[in-house]
C-alpha cells in the first residue's frame, strides 16, 4: 500500500495512516535545508528514544554573497539546483561504507525564499516517492526554536519556555506551552535585528558574506585596544561628541508615546547614515572611530532588544512567568557573544536557565530541520502529503492551520518511519 493510497480524512484537516503495524523503532533520518542561500544537508542515526540522536554526517555548501552585497534569490535558488543533489549523494553514498537509505526525510518547507524553499522541497518530494518513506516539510523558524532540544534529546528546554529567535529575517520572542502551541509576545514592525546589522555594518564599510561577525570583529577589536591600553575607555559624552555618533533607542516611554511589546530596528541603520555623514564620510574616519561606531551600534541594537523583553514580560501574568524556568536565544545573531552576555545580564537574579546554541547550530542548518522532524513525528505522528508546496510566509502562531498537506499516523508512539 502507498503512502498516498493509505490515508483518509480526519478532524481539523488532518489525515490519519492507517497502514501495517510497526515492527521495529530505530531509524534513519536525512535532513534538507534551503531556505535562504546555504546548502545543508544531514543524516542522523535515531537508535533509541532514549539515547540522543546520532549525528552520521553533515555537509554545507555557502554561496559566496560578496561581490553581490547581499542575497540575490535568483542566485540562491541556482546555488541549491547545483548543489543539493552532489551533497546528499555524497551522504548516502559514502566512500568506505554502504550505501544509506533513509527512513525519514525531512526539509525546509517554510518561511523563507520562495525559490530556495522549493528546490528542497521538490527534491524531499521525489526522494520520498521513489524511496516510500514518509516525509515532513518543518517550519524554520519552529527548528530555530528547537535547536537546544537536539543537544538534549528533547530534555530541555522544558515547556513551556521562552525564546528569542533573531536572525536576518525574523526578530520575535515567542513563548512555547507545547510543539505545536506558540504565542508570538512580541515582534519587528520593520526590519528584522539581523538585517538592521548587516545594512549598518555596509554603511562603515564592511561588506564580507555574513557582516554580523564582520561587525562584532570590529568591536572586539576596539575592546581589545582598550585592555591593551591602546586607546582610553570613552565616556558616554566622549561616544556621542568628537569620536562616536548620536544612538537614541526606539520605542522608549516618553510622554503621549503608547507602550508597545514590539521591537523596531530601521532607525539604527539610519543612525549610522546620518552619523557617518556628519562626521565627513567614511573616508574620513579612522580605523579606531569605525570600530567605535561599531561598538555604538551594536551595544544599542542589543539594548534595543533587552528593552523590549524586559517591558514585554512585564505585560505578562504574574502565575504565566512563573511557569516559565527555560530561555532559549537562537538564529544567526544568536552567536554574538556580547547579546549573549547582556541576557545573562538581564537574568542574573531570576532562576531562569539560559541555552544558546553553538554557533554553527544558530546559523541555518539541516541539524535542526532533521531533529525537528523527529520531534514532530515521535510526539505528534506528523508528516507530510505530496502535494505540500514550498510556503514563505508561514505563521509560527498556527503551525498546522496556515498550511495545508498534514498527516497523521495512527499509532505514532510506538511506529517507526521505516514501518509505514
Amino acid at each position: 500500500m502507498t503512502l498516498l493510497r493509505s490515508v483518509r480524512p480526519r478532524i481539523g484537516g488532518l489525515r490519519k495512516y492507517t497502514g501495517p503495524r510497526p515492527r521495529r523503532r530505530t531509524y534513519i533520518v536525512l535532513g534538507i535545508e534551503t531556505s535562504c542561500d546555504d546548502t545543508s544537508v544531514c543524516l542522523y542515526d535515531r537508535h533509541s528514544r532514549s539515547e540522543p540522536a546520532r549525528l552520521i554526517s553533515s555537509l554545507t555548501a555557502s554561496l559566496d554573497n560578496r561581490e553581490f552585497k547581499g542575497i540575490v534569490p535568483t542566485l540562491a535558488l541556482n546555488h541549491h539546483q547545483v548543489h543539493l543533489a552532489p551533497l546528499v549523494s555524497k551522504l548516502l553514498c559514502p566512500v568506505n561504507g554502504p550505501r544509506i537509505r533513509p527512513d525519514l526525510i525531512c526539509v525546509t518547507r517554510g518561511p523563507g525564499m520562495r525559490g530556495s524553499l522549493s528546490v528542497g522541497v521538490e527534491f524531499a518530494k521525489g526522494l520520498s516517492l521513489a524511496w516510500g518513506v514518509p516525509m515532513i516539510g518543518v517550519h524554520h523558524m519552529l527548528a530555530h526554536l528547537l535547536t537546544p532540544r537536539l543537544l538534549t534529546n528533547g530534555s530541555a528546554p522544558r515547556f513551556p519556555f521562552l525564546s528569542l529567535l533573531v536572525s536576518g529575517g525574523h526578530t520575535m520572542l515567542v513563548l512555547s506551552s507545547s510543539l505545536l502551541d506558540h504565542q508570538i509576545l512580541a515582534d519587528t514592525i520593520d526590519i528584522a535585528m539581523g538585517d538592521a546589522i548587516d545594512k549598518s555594518a555596509r554603511e562603515l564599510g564592511l561588506n564580507g558574506n555574513m557582516n554580523g561577525p564582520e561587525l562584532e570583529k570590529l568591536v572586539r577589536q576596539y575592546e581589545s585596544s582598550v585592555v591593551a591600553g591602546v586607546n582610553k575607555a570613552l565616556t558616554k559624552d566622549e561616544l556621542v561628541g568628537e569620536f562616536g555618533i548620536q544612538v537614541k533607542l526606539p520605542m522608549r516611554p516618553k510622554p503621549g508615546r503608547k507602550q508597545e511589546a514590539v521591537f523596531s530596528f530601521s532607525s539604527f541603520v539610519s543612525m549610522v547614515t546620518r552619523g557617518v555623514g556628519k562626521k565627513g564620510g567614511l573616508d574620513a574616519l579612522s580605523e579606531t572611530e569605525v570600530q567605535i561606531i561599531a561598538k555604538q551600534i551594536q551595544d544599542a541594537i542589543f539594548d534595543h532588544v533587552i528593552d523590549r523583553i524586559t517591558y514585554t514580560l512585564s505585560t505578562l501574568p504574574k502565575d504565566v512567568v512563573a511557569r516559565i524556568q527555560d530561555f532559549v536565544c537562537s538564529g544567526g545573531v544568536g552567536s554574538n557573544l556580547v547579546l549573549r552576555q547582556k541576557l545573562r545580564d538581564m537574568f542574573a537574579n531570576s532562576a531562569m536557565n539560559l541555552h544558546f546554541p553553538p554557533p554553527e547550530l544558530c546559523t541555518d542548518n539541516a541539524r535542526m530541520i532533521a531533529w525537528t522532524g523527529i520531534e514532530l513525528w515521535e510526539t505528534e505522528g506528523l508528516h507530510s502529503s505530496y502535494d505540500i508546496m514550498p510556503t514563505a510566509k508561514w505563521r509560527i502562531d498556527n503551525i498546522l492551520g496556515d498550511v495545508d498537506g498534514w498527516l497523521r499516523v495512527d499509532d505514532r508512539h510506538a511506529a517507526s518511519p521505516a514501518d509505514i
